[in-house]
């Protein structure tokens, strides 16, 4: 039988917030100046979550793969500026954040941004005061290696089996297993139910509402 859950650890984009646009935007500005114009938003949509390295190496041809290093600078600086053109919560975020507070249960945020731009745009929303631990990738391995969750159980002392990580995407359901808390899915985001399920995490969801039901 299960232990209670008591912590949350949430995925930003595609889980709490609809940034694909933006996101997206900031792409495809860095690939125009690189000379690449037939690579449209729909084609990054996918692969938002995974390193920005990653990215540019899926999109950019291989006799332009040494332009990453620069890529990945460009992209940081005018995302920064443009992050929140139109970037906005995904209904019943806030309200949801709110109520599972209320209730006691402990929030984190891992992902694959930065510290400093996660509390940033946190607090743009006005629900950073809710995560008791807000961590980027700074310095330490992206999703899928687990270590991103493990720096925030051990900082929070919080117990694997009491622990559950939510996200959008396969690297949060994969980074979820290999540190051995439980995995919800959401269908809001990078996959569709079909393609969450098939990841099998320990819940998929389709309204994030839903948690209630799942941490009640």
């Amino acid at each position: 039988m299960h232990s209670p859950l008591r912590n949350l650890i949430f995925d930003i984009d595609g889980t709490l917030m609809d940034s694909r646009r933006d996101i997206a935007n900031a792409q495809l500005y860095v690939l125009r100046k690189i000379g690449v114009n037939h690579v449209t938003a729909e084609d990054i949509y996918p692969l938002i979550g995974k390193p920005l390295a990653e990215i540019f190496a899926t999109l950019l041809p291989s006799d332009l793969h040494h332009h990453i290093p620069k890529a990945k600078e460009t992209y940081v600086t005018y995302y920064r500026a443009h992050a929140l053109d139109t970037t906005d919560l995904f209904p019943g975020v806030r309200t949801t954040l709110e109520q599972l507070h209320a209730q006691g249960i402990r929030l984190a945020v891992a992902t694959t941004k930065s510290t400093a731009t996660s509390a940033r745009v946190l607090g743009h929303f006005g629900v950073a005061q809710y995560f008791a631990h807000i961590q980027g990738s700074d310095d330490i391995p992206y999703k899928p290696d687990p270590t991103i969750i493990q720096k925030i159980c051990r900082e929070q002392d919080w117990q694997r089996e009491e622990t559950m990580m939510v996200g959008d995407s396969v690297v949060d359901v994969e980074a979820g297993k290999r540190a051995q808390v439980r995995t919800c899915g959401v269908t809001w985001g990078a996959l569709d139910r079909n393609q969450m399920v098939r990841l099998d995490p320990d819940h998929c969801i389709d309204r994030i509402e839903e948690l209630l039901g799942i941490v009640g």
